[in-house]
C-alpha cells in the first residue's frame, strides 16, 4: 500500500537521511534529487519492511548559499512495494511542471503558517 504525504508540511529535511537514489540538475540551477530510506519491520510482522522516500528540491545555484539550509522536501511518499514508491518518485522529480506546482503549494502553506 502505498501512503502518499505530497508537498510536505513538514518543511525541511532536518534530521531526515536516505539514499540518494537519483539527482538532476534544475534547468535555472539547484537540483532535484530522490533519497529513500528502508523503515525497519513492525512487531507485528517481523519480516515485513516499510520504505519511505522523499523528493527533495534545492533552488539555490550558489553552494555558499546553501550552507546551514536544507533543501525542502517537495513530497514523500511510503510503502511496502519499494519499486512503486520508487516509480511515483521519479515520476515527481522528472516533471518539472509537478515540481513547480509542488512548490508553489508547499510556499502557499508556509506563508499561511507565518
Amino acid at each position: 500500500m502505498l501512503d502518499q504525504h505530497q508537498d510536505a508540511a513538514h518543511g525541511t529535511r532536518e534530521g531526515q537521511s536516505g539514499d540518494t537514489l537519483y539527482r538532476r540538475p534544475m534547468p535555472g540551477g539547484g537540483y532535484v534529487e530522490v533519497e529513500l530510506d528502508a523503515v525497519s519491520a513492525s512487531a507485528d510482522e517481523p519480516g515485513k519492511r516499510s520504505h519511505r522516500g522523499r523528493v527533495v528540491m534545492e533552488r539555490r545555484v550558489d553552494p555558499g548559499r546553501r550552507y546551514g539550509h536544507r533543501a525542502p522536501v517537495i513530497a514523500e511518499l511510503a510503502g511496502d512495494d519499494r519499486d512503486e514508491v520508487m516509480s511515483e518518485l521519479f515520476r515527481l522529480a522528472q516533471d518539472n511542471a509537478a515540481l513547480a506546482r509542488s512548490l508553489l503549494r508547499l510556499q502557499a502553506t508556509r506563508q499561511r503558517a507565518d
